[in-house]
């Protein structure tokens, strides 16, 4: 899983440097080749019946994939899968073998054509890519350099996530870093923000008051109801005013009334 989400970062990323050097030692490692040796005598001038157009000398590999890079605006996607066409070929080609000068730069470009006719809808024709290398390679080259990666393949142009992981796992292990690095700050930040909502819950709890301060505090039912409120309040009205009707005596009448009845 974290191979598939660095291969789409990895696609999803601009040509760099890292990455045309990654492909310049890739395409070495397939077959080693001669270097360009000087005569040790003087070659013979040019016959001037000679029709084949000059080509020009052959650059280093590296800067030749950066030409090509500039001059097709090829994909990072397509670019790199061209690396599983290389190692494949590594594999297949027999360990004592010998290239020429140029046969790394075929090799390179070899791939990246089929990478980009496989991966892409619509892509450059030969003839483009034999103008894209400055004049270093004619149509007829790209033409048969594509037919004999062909056949050397054995017409097998697919490329899994497997041969993708395997062949740029150069490329991925510092996106992995990055990848891991991200999660574990992100699960920081996600244990913090647990611990601050925790203290802040334990902080609230704290603060409301508990059951042994509630009890402290008086309930409705010791507090006095507003029926026994108005019942203390008519009987201290009651006890105020009895000495009043304890003076009057039965309907009204004073004690001194009482009094002349007992006498009559």
């Amino acid at each position: 899983m974290c191979d598939a989400k660095a291969v789409k970062v990895l696609f999803k990323s601009p040509v760099t440097d890292d990455m045309i050097r990654f492909l310049t030692n890739t395409t070495l490692r397939v077959i080693p080749c001669d270097r360009e040796q000087k005569n040790a005598y003087p070659s013979p001038p040019s016959s001037p019946r000679d029709t084949q157009p000059h080509k020009r000398s052959l650059p280093s590999l590296m800067t030749f994939i950066s030409r090509l890079v500039r001059y097709t605006n090829v994909y990072t996607s397509t670019l790199l899968t061209a690396t599983c066409y290389l190692h494949k070929l590594q594999r297949i080609l027999p360990r004592d073998a010998h290239g020429l000068p140029s046969t790394s730069h075929r090799i390179f470009l070899a791939c990246l054509i089929l990478s980009a006719k496989f991966h892409n809808d619509s892509s450059p024709q030969n003839r483009h890519w034999a103008e894209y290398t400055d004049g270093v390679f004619c149509l007829e080259d790209v033409n048969l350099m594509e037919r004999q990666l062909l056949q050397l393949l054995d017409w097998d142009v697919r490329v899994g996530e497997e041969d993708l992981y395997e062949s740029l796992q150069p490329l991925l292990e510092p996106i992995k870093l990055d990848l891991q690095r991200s999660r574990k700050v992100m699960a920081r930040n996600y244990y913090h923000q647990r611990n601050i909502s925790a203290s802040s819950s334990t902080s609230t709890l704290v603060g409301t008051p508990s059951l042994q301060s509630l009890k402290s505090v008086p309930s409705w039912s010791r507090l006095p109801s507003l029926s026994r409120l108005s019942s203390s309040s008519s009987l201290s009205t009651t006890l105020e005013t009895l000495p009043d009707k304890m003076a009057l005596g039965p309907r009204g009448h004073s004690p001194h009334d009482y009094n002349a009845v007992a006498m009559v």
